[in-house]
């Protein structure tokens, strides 16, 4: 029996390793590109190595190690902020994620604390209702969403990137299913101290609520970073790009820069996966702990 448990268990991290293996793979691809450099013909066109071909050279014995026939260099990434305005759009996304998390944060912990304690009429419809929105696509709402904030002239503006992301049936849902997990005696205890429904709420409810607002948090910021459609829509202007939209920049109708693509997708992902390293134990206590009770 131990036998077949250790050949189980072998099996298993074989697996685990070629799957982590491919999934790093394209990382690491875009990594070794984004340290290749740039090559000039003689009238000054950048022509870029043939970073497609296969297999690649790559020589790591030597200092700096070789990738492709040449010594590796950081200039890519000193380059992205010189050709384009990289510092902006590093600006332009924080805000964009920081206002839409925010706003789901409040937004969201208040709609589904409404539907977990407070009692209305038709609050289980409404409720059913809420989640039968969540199989409309999303790209339904877009054309209605850009007509609107072009009515209010919100085009290349924070207004318009942030302002239709404020709140989302999802959150609403994670949110209402952790607090239903929350015991009642603890609310009812502080209504016969004299506390309000607001009160209730903010003394009692959300400090206990943190793992499941900081998965929320997480949800919302990396995923609102990583919005490619929305700004594309909302933005023309390039210094209100963000980072997802400026990586075409790097891209014309005959030459695709790879190794200052590459280098400004490095930069874009390292933020995230920071992020989750230091968040991911909330991360994942409440991605159990919400669909437990409910």
């Amino acid at each position: 029996m131990k036998k077949k448990l250790k050949i189980g268990m072998i099996i298993a991290y074989v697996v685990l390793i070629l799957y982590a293996v491919v999934s790093l793979f394209p990382f690491l691809w875009s990594a070794i590109v984004s340290l290749t450099p740039m090559r000039y013909t003689e009238n000054g066109v950048t022509t870029g190595t043939d970073i497609m071909k296969w297999p690649p050279e790559i020589n790591l014995f030597k200092w700096p190690p070789e990738f492709f026939g040449a010594p590796a260099t950081g200039e890519n990434y000193v380059q992205v902020f010189k050709i384009t305005p990289y510092a902006r759009w590093i600006l332009n996304t924080i805000i964009y994620a920081a206002l839409v998390t925010i706003g789901h944060l409040i937004f969201d912990a208040l709609g589904g604390y409404a539907f977990a304690r407070l009692r209305f009429p038709l609050r289980d419809l409404w409720f059913a209702l809420f989640l039968a929105t969540l199989m409309i696509p999303g790209h339904v709402t877009l054309i209605p969403n850009y007509n609107l904030m072009v009515r209010f002239g919100f085009v290349n503006t924070y207004y318009g990137l942030f302002l239709p992301k404020l709140t989302g049936v999802f959150g609403i849902f994670l949110m209402r299913q952790f607090f239903m997990a929350i015991p009642r005696e603890m609310e009812e205890a502080a209504r016969i101290d004299g506390a309000s429904i607001i009160k209730t709420y903010f003394k009692v409810v959300l400090p206990i609520s943190k793992p499941a607002i900081s998965a929320l948090a997480i949800y919302i910021f990396v995923g609102t970073w990583n919005d490619f459609l929305w700004p594309l829509l909302m933005t023309s202007r390039k210094e209100m790009f963000t980072l997802t939209v400026g990586l075409d920049f790097y891209r014309t109708s005959y030459y695709t820069y790879w190794q200052y693509m590459m280098a400004a997708s490095i930069m874009m992902t390292i933020p995230m996966i920071i992020i989750f390293l230091i968040f991911q134990r909330q991360f994942i206590d409440t991605g159990v702990s919400s669909g437990v009770k409910g």
